[in-house]
């Protein structure tokens, strides 16, 4: 997805003061009805409770703001707690929270904060995204297809929602379904690059490759010079058994990169092979994981990869290495390689 693309660390959320209007005027036709006429004791008192509730949760949040400004989540999160203890049927209480706890790295905590918000006031499609975004964040992708879902029956006019619920449609291997979101988004707003290099993606993993080149250009189109889209634009060369064009392009590519890209010397390794440069495709795995990758399954696998050519090359203590790391990162594939080598020594 981009995953797309970035997620801030806080959350605006057009709408949501909404409960605190609706709150302030029906405070505001009690205490007209006060003045009118009819049970005015009652009617009295429960403007007063009401006011003196929303002027608590309000003081509240000028006080949690007011920490967060300062740095201090830690400090916001407990005035907001102990507000929301006393009006726990108060959303924007639960949204600022939520805000607190994201600040503090506790994602998860913070996820749930939000889902509680949905329960207590009208559904909001911004809303439910900002749990969708959450909940994807905590690993709960399930969920996070949930609200993206609901985010998008709510408001179908909004691109962002069908973009994003493709992205965790795609991580639960439901690819038609991401498609047809992908579809909808680009019917949408025709000119969203990473809609149609998803598509792409999507029918290159398919190995459609017409598919993907077709998508891929409205991608380029856009954004000619994005370093994703001139990647997969090798990676659909090298497989189409163009592996020199492909390695000129990736050359291009890293020269405009001040840090590089594992993922563009991973596929420059890729054609550095099917070249019969066996030695330079090494050196390429070798760089790659010397980069690093934030995703520990990528990494796994560059340092399998990087075993597998170096016990090509005959380099056996270099390849025992790779495997070895590879294994303790989860890829299970490794083990084999670990054990041949080992009774090969």
């Amino acid at each position: 997805m981009p995953e797309s693309t970035n997620t801030t660390r806080r959350f605006h959320l057009a709408g949501l003061t909404a409960a605190g209007v609706v709150t302030i005027a029906l405070v505001t036709v009690l205490i007209i009805r006060g003045f009118i006429g009819g049970p005015d004791a009652t009617s009295a008192a429960t403007a007063r409770s009401a006011l003196e509730s929303q002027r608590a949760i309000d003081e509240a949040i000028r006080l949690a703001q007011q920490r967060m400004l300062e740095q201090r989540p830690d400090l916001a999160e407990a005035v907001l707690r102990n507000a929301a203890n006393e009006h726990p049927a108060d959303a924007e209480l639960r949204i600022q929270l939520g805000e607190a706890l994201f600040a503090q790295d506790r994602v998860q905590e913070a996820y749930e904060q939000y889902n509680e918000a949905l329960g207590l006031g009208p559904d909001n499609a911004e809303l439910q995204f900002a749990a969708g975004t959450l909940a994807s964040m905590a690993g709960l992708v399930d969920r996070a297809a949930q609200h993206y879902s609901v985010a998008q029956t709510l408001d179908q006019a909004n691109a962002k929602y069908p973009l994003y619920l493709a992205q965790v449609q795609r991580k639960l291997g439901r690819t038609e379904e991401a498609q047809s979101n992908l579809v909808r988004v680009v019917n949408l707003v025709p000119d969203l690059a990473v809609a149609w290099g998803s598509l792409a993606d999507i029918a290159f993993a398919e190995n459609n490759l017409q598919m993907a080149s077709h998508y891929l250009g409205k991608a380029l189109e856009i954004e000619p010079d994005a370093p994703s889209w001139l990647l997969l634009q090798a990676r659909i060369l090298r497989r189409e058994g163009k592996p020199e064009e492909a390695a000129i392009l990736l050359s291009a590519i890293a020269e405009n990169q001040p840090v590089p890209d594992p993922m563009v010397l991973r596929e420059q390794a890729l054609c550095m092979g099917l070249l019969g440069r066996q030695t330079d495709a090494a050196a390429l795995y070798d760089r790659a994981i010397e980069v690093g990758h934030p995703n520990a399954d990528t990494l796994a696998e560059l340092h399998y990869e990087a075993a597998l050519w170096h016990e090509r090359l005959g380099n056996d203590d270099r390849a025992a290495a790779c495997a070895q790391r590879a294994v303790e990162l989860g890829e299970n594939r490794a083990g084999i390689v670990v054990q041949r080598l080992a009774e090969g020594s």
